[in-house]
């Protein structure tokens, strides 16, 4: 876990849960953390819940592979005897075409949980940009009435001396420029926090003018895993490496058919041949008829599908070895933002905010100008910035971890 000293956020009250579908969102204002903006998410993001509707989909094509063939009825009446023919018609699949046809649809019903896992590691990634960025937000809105306080006072020590006739009327006009600076940043400041507040939103599914408080730590992370951890939980949530796996078994169960479909289906008939005058009024005939595979036997549908077969696995392959590329790239980027943080941390920012201190205590004394404070205090904006963009760039890295892993990463 990052500590975090300039950016921490204390938590003032924690938000109760995520609010089921159809129920009421939680109140304006009321704080967010990540794990509760998550279940929020969850719960009413319309990209997954469009992801989890397309397990209805593939669960009706399994009622469809279900059904059994309907019987063929036709009647014929002719000038010949007898008048009148009536024939009903039943295939009879003795190769178990139903049963393959189900193992079909029942391993593509799998296919869904892979289109919800992919719409829930996008979400995860997309949410945990949009937090972490409006907490970046807030911090910038903070950083800078800081640094518009911290101009003000170095404005109210330079007419102080002007009117004092230390210095001339030029430090009071260059302390005013540093004022009239650090407004304007403190304006954009608060507009780029409307702007995270409304990517938000988005994921949240509000309107992107709701008011949403955040509270949390930039560097807060969860354990971060070693490189085989990391593969370990790829190999069990990664969409590619899944997605490879099940098509494999669903062109294997649809080879299945295609070898089943082989064996001829027969159509079984049972006629009431009527009005033979002279005859019969009515009689009755059984016969059998059947398609014989002679020429075709499903030879070029059997070798497609046993070459897509072949293609899955090359393709769940490649995959791993992609993955594999990119955990050890994610976890390299999260080490090296966790050390920059870390020096942020610990070193330049403490040094920045005690070169502005001293800065500010010799200009008060007369023995440097306000050129030097107000220098000093564009670094210390500068450097805070900084810190600030390291902690967001160590968040995105954790999305990228989480994204190619395909879940959570503890």
């Amino acid at each position: 876990m990052l500590k975090t000293t300039i950016f921490a956020v204390a938590a003032v009250a924690l938000y109760a849960g995520a609010a089921p579908a159809g129920q009421a969102a939680p109140p304006p204002g009321a704080p967010l953390t990540f794990a509760a903006a998550l279940d929020l998410a969850t719960s009413r993001n319309l990209d997954l819940e469009a992801a989890r509707r397309q397990r209805a989909i593939r669960e009706a094509g399994l009622t469809i592979a279900r059904e059994w063939a309907n019987p063929d009825v036709s009647f014929e009446a002719t000038r010949d005897t007898p008048h009148e023919n009536l024939t009903f018609g039943l295939p009879v699949e003795i190769g178990g075409q139903r049963g393959r046809r189900i193992g079909v649809a029942r391993e593509e019903l799998s296919l869904a949980d892979l289109d919800v896992r992919a719409a829930m590691a996008t979400l995860r990634r997309n949410l945990r940009l949009a937090f972490y960025g409006l907490l970046a937000a807030d911090q910038r809105v903070r950083l800078a009435n800081e640094v518009l306080d911290l101009a003000e006072r170095a404005r109210s020590v330079a007419q102080a001396r002007f009117d004092e006739g230390d210095v001339p009327r030029l430090d009071v006009l260059q302390a005013d420029l540093g004022v009239a600076r650090a407004r304007t940043d403190a304006d954009l400041a608060r507009a780029t926090r409307a702007s995270a507040l409304a990517d938000l939103n988005a994921v949240l599914n509000q309107p992107p003018g709701r008011a949403v408080s955040v509270v949390g730590d930039l560097g807060e992370a969860p354990p971060i895993p070693g490189f085989d951890r990391a593969m370990a939980l790829a190999g069990a949530s990664n969409v590619a490496i899944l997605s490879a796996g099940r098509d494999a078994a669903v062109e294997g169960k649809r080879l299945d058919l295609l070898r089943a479909d082989r064996v001829p289906t027969p159509t079984v008939t049972f006629g009431l041949p009527m009005n033979a005058p002279g005859e019969y009024n009515v009689g009755a005939s059984v016969g059998v008829m059947m398609t014989v595979p002679l020429f075709s036997r499903n030879q070029g549908e059997i070798a497609q599908s046993q070459a897509t077969i072949d293609q899955a696995h090359a393709m769940g392959d490649a995959a791993r070895r992609q993955v594999e590329s990119q955990v050890y790239s994610a976890l390299a980027r999260i080490e090296a933002q966790r050390q920059q943080v870390e020096s942020f941390r610990t070193r330049v920012v403490p040094a920045a905010e005690e070169l502005a201190t001293l800065a500010e205590e010799s200009y008060k004394a007369g023995r440097d100008s306000v050129l030097a404070l107000l220098d000093a205090q564009r670094s210390l904006r500068d450097v805070r910035l900084q810190y600030l963009q390291a902690l967001l760039d160590f968040q995105a890295a954790l999305a990228d971890l989480e994204e190619v892993i395909g879940g959570p990463i503890a």
